[in-house]
C-alpha cells in the first residue's frame, strides 16, 4: 500500500475483471493480501484523521484566543465584528493556510503585548526613564 498510483490502478483493474465473463482473471491470493494491507493502511488513516482534527482545533483555539485578546486592546467595537467574521472562516483554511493565519497572528499579537514576551521595547523604556537592561547584568 506504498504507492496510492499503483492501488488505484489495482482498483480499476479489479473493477474491470468483476464481470461474468472475466472473473476468472481475479487472483484471488494477491487480492486478499492487498486486501489486508488496505485494511492496515486504512487504520492508519483514520489516526492520522484523528491527530489532524485534534491539531487543527488546537490551531483554531490559539488564534482565536490571541485575535479576541487583540480585540479587547483595540477596543474598537468595528474591530470586533472583524474579528468574529475572522474567526468564523478560520474553520474553512487547509493546514497550510492556517499555520500562515497563525503564524500572522501570533505576530500580531506580540505586536500588541510586546512586554508579555521580555523587556519592555527600547523605545518604551527611553521615554519613562527607565535603566538599561544591562545594567543589571
Amino acid at each position: 500500500m506504498a504507492n496510492p498510483n499503483l492501488n488505484r490502478e489495482y482498483i480499476i483493474e479489479l473493477t474491470r475483471n468483476l464481470t461474468s465473463d472475466r472473473l476468472h482473471l481475479i487472483n484471488f491470493d494477491q487480492l486478499k493480501e492487498w486486501l489486508l494491507a488496505a485494511s492496515d493502511s486504512l487504520e492508519k488513516v483514520e489516526t492520522v484523521k484523528a491527530d489532524l482534527v485534534l491539531l487543527r482545533s488546537e490551531f483554531v483555539n490559539r488564534i482565536a484566543g490571541m485575535v479576541k485578546a487583540i480585540a479587547a486592546v483595540e477596543r474598537s467595537s468595528s474591530r470586533v465584528s472583524k474579528a468574529l467574521t475572522y474567526l468564523e472562516n478560520l474553520q474553512e483554511l487547509g493546514a497550510a493556510e492556517l499555520i500562515e493565519e497563525y503564524q500572522k497572528t501570533s505576530a500580531r499579537f506580540r505586536s500588541a503585548f510586546p512586554t508579555t514576551f521580555g523587556l519592555a521595547p527600547s523605545y518604551i523604556s527611553r521615554s519613562n526613564g527607565l535603566k538599561n537592561p544591562e545594567v543589571y547584568k
